[in-house]
């Protein structure tokens, strides 16, 4: 027998699988947005550089040589497709030129695989000769919040996601990655001039956050976790406006 309603029906379903939508966008990304704790900066699993914006990018038929800028000789690693690029540069592997295209997303329905055009391929080529010739990226992240200064080793700790050792980032929900091999040696910013102090105290007390840019060299990749490994030896702390406060080495860089 036919259904007198289909009408009904089909606005029943689409009712069940909007709310379906909304359990499934809750669940899994809101434990990213906790606070960070000692137990799960121990662990912390997949996540975002905190306060890091990906450049976008469109579905990247827009891809130019242009796509990779850089600041002071440095690569601006900034976006998905940027790392994906970088991945293939320092992998040796076979360029997947569908992948580096297509767009990653959190949306139920997956996008249909970009096929690269030839113009496009010779673009990504040209891209991944420039990320070989130049492995040193800064990656620049905002929203940084700093806890008190600490007399007893004369910095500022950074106690969240941001400097702990093999911690996993990405721009997206790609599967493609990085993380700093040693970035637990810059979870405190030392500061010894007593009149940045008072610029930085007067700014938490303000409850004002930082900028802060991460400065490493590309030193290789793990192939199976997709992962691009980054080794850090400078990072620089600014206020809203861009003004360095504090700009911390490597123990090996420093100047004695």
């Amino acid at each position: 027998m036919t259904d007198p309603k289909p009408t009904s029906r089909i606005a029943r379903l689409k009712t069940l699988l909007a709310l379906s939508s909304i359990a499934c966008a809750c669940s899994a990304p809101c434990s990213a947005l906790a606070e960070v704790t000692a137990t799960n900066q121990n662990a912390p699993g997949l996540a975002d550089t905190p306060g890091a914006k990906s450049a976008v990018l469109p579905p990247d038929r827009s891809l130019t040589e242009d796509s990779l800028k850089f600041q002071n000789g440095l690569a601006l690693l900034n976006s998905a497709l940027l790392l994906k690029v970088y991945f293939f540069a320092y992998s040796g592997l076979h360029v997947n030129y569908s992948e580096i295209l297509t767009e990653n997303t959190e949306n139920i329905v997956i996008p249909e695989p970009v096929q690269a055009t030839d113009a496009q391929k010779k673009v990504i080529d040209r891209l991944i000769q420039v990320a070989k010739a130049h492995p040193a990226v800064v990656i620049k992240v905002d929203d940084i919040v700093l806890d008190e200064y600490d007399k007893a080793s004369q910095s500022y700790p950074i106690v969240n996601r941001l400097f702990v050792n093999y911690t996993k980032y990405y721009f997206d929900n790609s599967p493609y990655h990085y993380f700093y091999a040693d970035a637990g040696k810059f979870r405190n910013l030392h500061c010894g001039q007593a009149n940045t102090r008072t610029v930085i105290n007067a700014a938490l007390t303000n409850y004002e956050h930082f900028l802060i840019n991460i400065e490493g060299n590309v030193s290789t990749v793990v192939a199976k976790d997709k992962a691009l490994i980054i080794n850090l030896h400078k990072v620089a702390l600014m206020n809203s406006t861009g003004i360095v406060l504090i700009t911390e080495v490597e123990p090996d860089r420093r100047v004695h």
